[in-house]
């Protein structure tokens, strides 16, 4: 499952293990969809397949998030889309 961290907490030690598992693949930077916002995340753990999906599920977790930021990381739950 992809996960997405704050851009702005992405150098922080607390989080720079976790990061270092997914430097392998390159990180997708997604912005507040909210317009004036400079806020954005970076998702990693994403297929070439899926990005556009795990991409619209995380604009609408972060727009959730709008106008604080409280997640310094976010779970990009692709499953919740579908209806059983």
């Amino acid at each position: 499952m992809p996960k997405s961290y704050r851009t702005d907490i992405t150098g922080k030690p607390k989080f720079a293990e976790e990061i270092q598992h997914y430097k392998k693949a390159t990180p997708e930077r997604v912005q507040c969809p909210s317009p004036g916002c400079e806020c954005s995340y970076e998702m990693y753990g994403h297929t070439a397949a899926d990005r556009e999906s795990n991409t619209a599920t995380l604009k609408e977790r972060i727009l959730r998030e709008h106008p604080d930021h409280t997640s310094e990381v976010l779970a990009v739950n692709q499953f919740r889309k579908r209806p059983r």
